[in-house]
């Protein structure tokens, strides 16, 4: 049989970089074929899949040796949405896709149309990109790839801006889609949903060689000491199911569970302690054009608590953070810094007390450097070289990039430039930091290293607020949530309460450990809840 797509002793070295990014590779991929790359953040899963589609170095220049065989019609989805847009509304960027292929008009309007409805884009047609929500970003950028009908699917982080709820229903038509006998190659750290129906698991190093492969369970069982070590995310609950776990109270995952519910509900129930206000949000509504996005807000933010804003995409969870950092105006309603309203604050004086973490990181760098990015805050406030140096180079270190410090912002893989994005805001003592999504393309190791590191700013009285749509980090860190629905606040107040009630939450998806937990109450189980 031909080779449907393959590569053989590919390595990649970025110019003006001494290291190789990928060493050696060789895989081939039969046509119908799912093939999910896993390793760590940086490992150069995003550039195999660029190599692989022709991107790199069609695209992006860069040194790559080995030979390579593709099919003549590839869609690729990359971890940025924003990345590989070229128009200003929704359907012309479909179209524009369609027209490169030199589809005929007259079949345009109908791809378009099963495309958005197949990707779950319900907005009209001629709607701005630019106000679209990175979730619905993410779902557009589907959509362009479902109407070319490529060959071949690659798929770099697709859910990765996706409330839960969205994610699972992406999934879900992905899989579909790859019952049509279609090639997919997907990279991803969040597992759940996904790796169930992967044909083939692809295990690569931090060196961007590639150490192991097979199906799922076997990766997962034969290569578990190296994805430990490498803190690779797994899978939540694969290769069991929730029934078999439920039904055995020693099972490592159940009794995991119940630890995890104890100690939620005990942070849940402790008294809470009398801190100063650093923010005051007062009835505010926002708007883009005639549409309240947010309407009516109101609520505290007091020194060291951590608060996770969480809801739907496009529930107006980002909106709320920029106006936070004063880059959103409201039509009504105030917000005020240590008591004094956030509009009177010079701008330079308001960032010595704010820090704000984009969703997209490339929005905030300024530099062509990693090193001076992370220090340029410091050097505009005149910082003591010296000590700006030590400083810059702990961050750099604490978030695994001194290896990276001398390489452009632009050439690191997504999970490195969110580290770089959050390094940046804690070069400061600000009172207050914003985080846009700040585990977004990180795998476990990182992710814990950052939520360790931001815990620490915690405890030291700074108020953290964090928009994300990862509910096990919400339940294990935040003090409180804010449950963000049509443009209201619908829950605030500890994890435990929201996650252990009975009402639904919309686009959210409950922790393992509360799914069971609410199986037990309910009487589909008699595990005793509580109790090891």
């Amino acid at each position: 049989m031909a080779q449907h797509l393959a590569c053989n002793d590919v390595s990649v070295r970025f110019y003006g970089t001494s290291s190789l990014t990928l060493r050696n590779v060789s895989i081939s991929v039969q046509p119908g074929e799912k093939v999910l790359l896993l390793g760590p953040s940086g490992c150069g899963k995003s550039t195999l899949l660029s190599v692989l589609s022709g991107i790199i170095p069609g695209t992006i220049e860069a040194e790559v040796t080995g030979s390579i065989i593709r099919p003549a019609s590839v869609g690729v989805m990359f971890q940025d949405p924003d990345a590989q847009f070229c128009m200003l509304t929704v359907g012309d960027e479909i179209a524009f896709s369609l027209e490169n292929r030199a589809i005929p008009q007259h079949e345009m309007d109908a791809r378009i149309d099963t495309a958005m409805k197949q990707a779950g884009l319900f907005v009209p047609k001629d709607t701005l990109i630019e106000t679209l929500s990175g979730g619905m970003k993410q779902r557009l950028a589907l959509a362009c790839l479902l109407a070319l009908e490529a060959d071949v699917l690659f798929l770099d982080e697709p859910t990765a801006q996706l409330d839960p709820q969205g994610r699972h229903d992406i999934f879900s038509l992905l899989k579909s889609i790859a019952a049509s006998n279609m090639t997919m190659i997907f990279v991803e750290h969040v597992l759940d949903g996904l790796i169930d129906w992967m044909d083939r698991v692809i295990l690569l190093d931090a060196t961007g060689s590639i150490i192991g492969e097979g199906t799922p369970q076997d990766v997962l069982r034969q290569y578990a000491k190296e994805i430990e070590a490498a803190g690779i995310w797994r899978p939540r609950l694969f290769p069991y199911t929730m029934d078999k776990v439920s039904a055995d109270p020693s099972h490592p995952l159940q009794i995991a569970w119940r630890d995890s519910l104890e100690q939620s509900k005990k942070r849940a129930q402790a008294p809470k302690q009398k801190r100063l206000d650093i923010c005051n949000v007062r009835d505010l509504t926002i708007s883009y054009g005639k549409t309240n996005v947010l309407e009516h807000i109101s609520f505290d933010i007091t020194e060291g608590e951590w608060t996770a804003i969480v809801g739907e995409n496009g529930a107006g969870k980002s909106t709320l953070l920029k106006a936070l950092a004063g880059l959103e105006k409201g039509r009504q309603g105030n917000i005020y810094i240590q008591n004094r309203p956030i509009r009177k604050w010079p701008t330079a004086k308001l960032y010595e007390q704010v820090g704000f973490v984009f969703q997209n990181p490339e929005l905030q760098f300024v530099t062509d450097r990693v090193y001076d990015e992370v220090a340029f805050g410091g050097r505009i406030r005149k910082f003591d070289e010296s000590k700006l140096s030590e400083k810059t180079h702990r961050l750099l270190q604490e978030f695994s990039l001194d290896a990276h410090r001398d390489a452009h912002p632009f050439t690191l893989s997504q999970g490195q430039k969110r580290r770089l994005s959050v390094a940046t805001m804690l070069l400061f003592e600000q009172k207050l930091l914003l985080l846009d999504e700040p585990t977004f393309g990180q795998d476990e190791a990182t992710s814990t290293q950052l939520l360790a590191r931001l815990m620490q700013r915690k405890e030291q009285g700074t108020a953290i607020v964090m928009v994300t749509h990862d509910m096990d980090i919400v339940d294990r860190y935040a003090d409180r949530v804010l449950w963000i629905s049509d443009g209201a606040i619908r829950f605030d107040g500890a994890p435990y309460r929201l996650f252990s009630s009975e009402e639904s939450i919309p686009g959210l998806t409950r922790p393992l450990s509360y799914e069971w937990e609410r199986r037990v109450r309910n009487g589909q189980h008699k595990c005793p809840i509580g109790t090891n």
